[in-house]
């Protein structure tokens, strides 16, 4: 991925546990059930096409990061195909009550920001596609190195351990 965000969030991902790298069936086995939080997810991609209502991300990568401070602070990722595979599942679903998500491009080597609300996700291989609503004063820009940072859903679902350091790491 070229995207600073990406790297950067790739590697946090990685130095927070070597064990979020593996398959949900095989947590420790101290694992807990994943307890109810307010998790925050972020998605990055090589580039981000927009025509009329709909953000394709190409070369997105293969797992959505997720984070959450509320009750505790936890960090944890799913595979994107779990993510959008999940966005009409329980009474708070993302389908029932859709998400923002800030946007953050490059565009002729400068950062583009807009904030959009997400409906109807569509994976095919690395090309992720949202129907978009623009939220901000200026809609999304096409462009490189996308980030996308998307808002709170309460989730309750998958296991969780206890890292090195403390810290609640997750995995649906």
């Amino acid at each position: 991925m070229k995207s600073i965000w990406g790297a950067l969030l790739l590697s946090l991902t990685c130095a927070l546990s070597p064990a979020l790298a593996q398959d949900a069936k095989s947590l420790p086995a101290n694992a807990q059930p994943m307890p109810p939080a307010n998790w925050l997810f972020v998605q990055v991609a090589d580039s981000v096409t927009i025509s009329g209502n709909k953000m394709t991300l190409k070369g997105v990568a293969p797992q959505t990061v997720m984070f959450a401070d509320r009750p505790e602070r936890m960090t944890g990722d799913t595979a994107t195909a779990d993510f959008v595979k999940f966005w009409t599942v329980g009474k708070d679903s993302f389908q029932k009550d859709p998400p923002n998500a800030t946007v953050s491009v490059t565009v002729d080597g400068k950062t583009d920001v807009s904030v959009v609300e997400l409906t109807d996700p569509e994976l095919s291989g690395d090309t992720l596609t949202y129907t978009i609503k623009v939220l901000s004063d200026a809609g999304p820009k096409s462009g490189e190195s996308a980030s996308l940072f998307i808002d709170w859903w309460v989730a309750g679902r998958g296991g969780c351990y206890r890292g090195p350091y403390g810290g609640l790491h997750c995995r649906w």
